[in-house]
This record gives structure tokens, C-alpha cells and sequence, in this order.
């Protein structure tokens, strides 16, 4: 038997042994699989993931069991044996899917790919698993024909023809053009590059031209002369009726390289010409600061790949900084849900760091649910299961949720522990703050001391400002202005929300809602008033009245604040000055 985890201890052996005594419950439901496996210490280990996935896989089969005969017809018998053969490929496709796929049609994918040869398939399981799992829903698949209509250019052949089977024997023809990387990337990379739908005759062009530059692929989003005149004339006519230098032509990639476009264009040409040549890459767009949409590409540009590790870099071209996007939206090829960039990292990074032990915790997780009800698990049971899946992966992201909704009960996390929690959730995701400022109040119930939560709040906010990120700095400074609210600490309170609006000047998305919450602060306290006077006459010199040669409604909007503030307050003055500033900003 494997030894139990560290962390377990006493406890823990008496809570698998009550567990264990307990009546076994009646097999009827294929999930009995996951309560016999969980109450077994020896799935609470790493180096377990292979034994916890034969768990999930077996649960598939009994619970799919009709829909596998169906899908897999006449060639059932000879792909039960090709599964019974290769357990690896297996239970790797079958714990795969999940709810958020069609699985019938996954299952009916996988049977035509092992007809096309199953020595292939076998060869090159991973691949055939991501097309089962994107095209199982092939609406969702990344679309380009919107670029199409609106450059009114068009298509030599409709992207609705190109499906599952042209990527999976296109990959394969080109694998030595390709390097193997079809062979040696995880699935879950796999799925950002089979989600295309860009002819075979554009991908043979995107080989010939970008193969030896597939190190910084994405750096051809900048190859994409920008369209200037579409631009304009998209202002004044509309979308879908502007001049545009590909209008009349074919919407190709080799098109869009010789006529250009705008940053819509220029993101899918460089997203689509990285998956033709096997880097995974997505097409992204988001909002910016002066709350323009944008759009720019991010790929996955991999340094090395063994079975403990991937080692990859996120990297993105069009992302402006001076725009400030700091999450950009996409679809989930596995999915079809949206989803931001950030998720996409921080899932393709907890892959990387360890692909054997993330499973094995995600697994786990996906189990949980109907082993704590069956189990009817204590708040401390199930504390010590979710300590159990930390174990064996600390960035576990089903485990970290789950713990979440465990503190919002009060009572199960004592409060030293909660802040030990937030601490750790920074800790464990330094570099994805979007996620950790998700979990971090939740896992912040039951510390009710006033200064013990300031204290947390206060190294959170100066993180995302570090990092700088004021929409996570605002909002995490916005809610803990309200603790000290609570506490009538109306000076510190008003003290903070300065200094975050100090900190980020030009970011019109977040600063008016905290400078809202700073002018109600302060009308609480003494001299709460004249403090933000002053505040606003330093302020309003530091921010951006134009972007390039347009008044931004961010500065329209502070100023008028201001004026509105000391009309309110009696302060002529001051109302003078500002409401010459407007004047000028708005010409009324």
C-alpha cells in the first residue's frame, strides 16, 4: 500500500477507517465507482494518476455504455479490443469527455479515425483525442467568415466544408514539415490548434512561407499592413460597408497578406497561419481603456515537451500596452464557452508544470461531488479531502473553488486558517490574479477581526497594483473600503481609494466608480470635504484629456464630477476653474 500523504495524520486514517466500515453501497449506479476509489487513501498520493484515471475511465463505460455500441456499430467488436489493447488511449479519451461535450457525436468521430487506420490513431492518440472533443460540436469551431463579410471580400471555398477530417489527415501528411508536434503535445494544447477551418491550399501556403519562422509565429500579426481607409469609412458607412483594400478579393491568407486590414484581420491571418503549422494559437479581443474593441493573437510558443513537464510561454502580438486589455475573450474549443486568455494560460500552465499530477487532482475533483454526498461528508471531511487533492496539485482550480464554497459556511475554516487560505491562493497564483481575486473573499468568511482582514485586503491591493492591474486594484480597493466602512474608519478608507486613483490616472474603465466611492467616503469624517477638494484639483492635472487627437468621455466625465462637487459644496472658485477645463474639453 502507498504511504499516506503527510498532511493527513491521525485523523485522516480514522476518517478512511469510518468511511471504510461503512455498509457498501448497492452497484447500481455507475458512480460507485468513485466512492469505492475515494475511500481508498491510495488515490490521495501522487503518482496515482494512472489508477485514478482507470477509475473515471470505467465509471465512462458502465455510464455510456449504450452510447458506445451505438456510435462505434459494426466496428464495436474491433474497437473494443483496439481500446482493450491500448488502456493508455483509452481512458485518456474516454476522461476527456465530459458534460460539456456531444458524446455520441465525439464517440462516432473516433470510430471514423480509427477506420482511417488504427495504428495511426494509436500513434497519434492525443491528436485524435482534441479533434473528438472540439468537433464533436463543430458550430463552435473558431469562424473567420464574419472577416470575410465584413472586408466585403470573398471565399474561394466555404470554411463550412473544412471539418474534423481535413485537420486530422492534414496534421498527419505534414508531420515531418511539422516536427512530430502532433505526437508530443497534451491534448488540451492540442485543441488550440485543430479548431481551424482555413483550406488546405491556404495551410499549404502557410507551411511554405512560415514554417522556418515558427519561433515568435505570432510577430506576423505586424506583417498585416493596416487598413487606414477601412477605418475611416467603417465610421462614417458602417461595418460591413466600408472601403476596404481586400473588397472584390478572396478572403485568403495569402490575400489578406498582400491587401492588408484592420486589427481583426491581421489577428486571424496570424492565428490561422499558427495553427497551419501546428503552434497552437487563438484569435482574441477585448476592450480597452478608452473602451475601444481591439483584437490580437496569442500562441503557445513551446520550449520543450516531456511527459513530467511542458515548457511554453504564453506570448501575444497586438496587445497593445498603451490600451491597457487586460483580459482578452475567446471561445473554449473543448467547450464552445467563452472564456478569458487568462483562463486559457493559467489551464495550459497548470498542465505544463506537472500533466501527470494536474489530472490526477482534476480527476479527483470531478469525482468529489457525488462521493461527499454519498458520503454525507462533514464540513472537516471534506476540508481534509480538498487538503488531500492540494497534495497532489496545489493549483488545482475545481479544488480551489470548492474550497471557497466550503469557507462561505463560517464555520468549517477557522479564521487563522482562512487567511492562511487567501495567502496561499496569491501564492499558488502569482501569475493569475484574475483567479485569485475570485476566491479571495469567499475564502475570507470567517475571519471576522477587522484589522486581521484590513491586513490581507491591504497586501491584495498593492499586489494587483504592483502588477499593475487597476481593474483588479479598484475592485479589490472598493470592497475593502467597505470593512472600513464597517469599522468607521472613514480616513483610511478614503486615504486608500486615493491612492489607488492616484496610481492609475488614465484608466477611465474603473477610477470614476472609486472616485464615486471616495466622494462618499469622505462626506462621513471631518474635514473629509476639504481633503477631497484638494484631491480632486491635484487629480484633475494628471489626467489624459485626449487620446492621440480626440477628447476621451473618461476626461469629459472626471471633470464634470469635479465641477458637480464644488457647485455642491459652495466652492466657486473652484467650480470656476474646472468649468473652464469642460469648456475647452467639450467646446460648449
Amino acid at each position: 500500500m502507498s504511504p499516506l500523504p503527510r498532511w493527513l495524520g491521525i485523523g485522516a486514517v480514522a476518517l478512511f477507517a469510518s468511511l471504510a466500515s461503512a455498509q457498501p453501497e448497492p452497484a447500481a449506479e455507475p458512480e460507485q465507482v468513485f466512492v469505492d476509489a475515494l475511500s481508498s487513501p491510495k488515490y490521495y498520493v501522487k503518482g496515482e494518476y494512472k489508477a485514478i484515471r482507470a477509475v473515471m475511465a470505467e465509471y465512462f463505460a458502465k455510464k455510456y455504455d449504450a452510447d458506445i455500441r451505438a456510435a462505434f456499430d459494426d466496428d464495436y467488436d474491433a474497437l473494443a479490443k483496439f481500446l482493450k489493447d491500448n488502456p493508455d488511449v483509452r481512458d485518456t479519451f474516454f476522461t476527456a469527455l465530459n458534460d460539456d461535450d456531444n458524446i455520441p457525436e465525439a464517440l462516432a468521430i473516433f470510430r471514423a479515425i480509427y477506420k482511417l487506420g488504427p495504428d495511426k490513431l494509436k500513434t497519434h492518440a492525443n491528436v485524435a483525442i482534441a479533434i473528438c472533443v472540439v468537433w464533436d460540436k463543430p458550430n463552435d469551431v473558431y469562424e473567420y467568415v464574419g472577416h470575410q463579410w465584413r472586408t466585403r471580400s470573398t471565399l474561394p471555398i466555404d470554411p463550412k466544408t473544412i471539418g474534423w477530417k481535413e485537420n486530422y489527415e492534414y496534421l498527419l501528411a505534414h508531420e515531418g514539415d511539422l516536427k512530430g508536434v502532433v505526437q508530443n503535445l497534451p491534448w488540451e494544447f492540442l485543441v488550440h490548434m485543430v479548431n481551424n477551418r482555413t483550406p488546405q491550399a491556404e495551410r499549404d501556403w502557410a507551411i511554405k512561407n512560415y514554417i522556418k519562422k515558427r519561433a515568435g509565429i505570432g510577430a506576423n500579426y505586424k506583417e498585416i499592413v493596416y487598413d487606414d481607409e477601412m477605418l475611416r469609412t467603417e465610421g462614417i458607412k458602417g461595418v460591413g460597408k466600408a472601403d476596404c483594400r481586400l473588397t472584390g478579393q478572396e478572403y485568403t491568407l495569402a490575400s489578406i497578406k498582400k491587401y492588408g486590414g484592420v486589427c481583426a484581420q491581421q489577428a486571424d491571418f496570424a492565428a490561422r497561419v499558427a495553427k497551419s503549422i501546428a503552434v497552437p494559437a487563438e484569435y482574441i479581443s477585448g476592450e480597452g481603456n478608452s473602451g475601444g474593441r481591439h483584437a490580437w493573437v496569442m500562441w503557445v510558443e513551446i520550449k520543450s515537451v516531456t511527459k513530467e513537464k511542458i515548457d511554453f510561454a504564453m506570448m501575444s502580438e497586438g496587445r497593445y500596452s498603451g490600451d491597457q486589455y487586460y483580459i482578452g475573450h475567446l471561445v473554449d474549443p473543448k467547450s464552445g464557452k467563452p472564456m478569458t486568455d487568462r483562463d486559457m494560460e493559467r489551464r495550459l500552465t497548470t498542465i505544463g508544470i506537472a500533466p501527470s499530477n494536474a489530472r490526477h487532482a482534476d480527476l479527483m475533483m470531478r469525482m468529489y461531488p457525488y462521493y461527499k454526498e454519498k458520503k454525507a461528508l462533514t464540513g472537516k471531511q471534506q476540508l481534509a479531502f480538498l487538503k488531500g487533492v492540494f497534495e497532489i496539485f496545489p493549483q488545482c482550480e475545481r479544488a480551489w473553488i470548492e474550497m471557497s464554497k466550503l469557507a462561505q459556511d463560517g464555520e468549517t475554516i477557522v479564521p487563522l486558517d482562512a487567511v492562511t487560505l487567501a495567502n496561499r491562493v496569491f501564492t499558488s497564483f502569482s501569475n493569475f490574479p484574475d483567479f485569485s481575486w475570485a476566491l479571495f473573499d469567499p475564502l475570507l468568511t470567517s475571519q471576522k477581526d477587522k484589522a486581521q482582514r484590513s491586513a490581507v485586503f491591504e497586501k491584495a491591493v498593492l499586489k494587483y497594483e504592483a502588477l499593475g492591474r487597476p481593474d483588479l486594484a479598484c475592485a479589490c480597493r472598493l470592497k475593502w473600503a467597505e470593512y472600513l466602512e464597517d469599522a468607521k474608519d472613514y480616513k483610511r478608507a478614503a486615504d486608500g481609494l486615493a491612492q489607488t486613483i492616484s496610481k492609475f490616472p488614465a484608466e477611465g474603465r474603473y477610477v470614476p466608480k472609486v472616485m464615486d466611492k471616495l466622494a462618499e467616503v469622505c462626506s462621513k469624517y471631518k474635514d473629509g470635504t476639504k481633503k477631497l477638494a484638494k484631491f480632486y484639483i491635484d487629480f484633475l492635472t494628471i489626467v489624459p484629456k485626449t487620446r492621440g487627437n480626440t477628447v476621451t468621455a473618461y476626461a469629459v466625465k472626471v471633470h464634470q464630477q469635479a465641477f458637480d462637487f464644488f457647485q455642491a459644496n459652495k466652492m466657486p472658485k473652484e467650480a470656476a476653474s474646472v468649468s473652464v477645463e469642460l469648456k475647452k474639453l467639450t467646446g460648449k
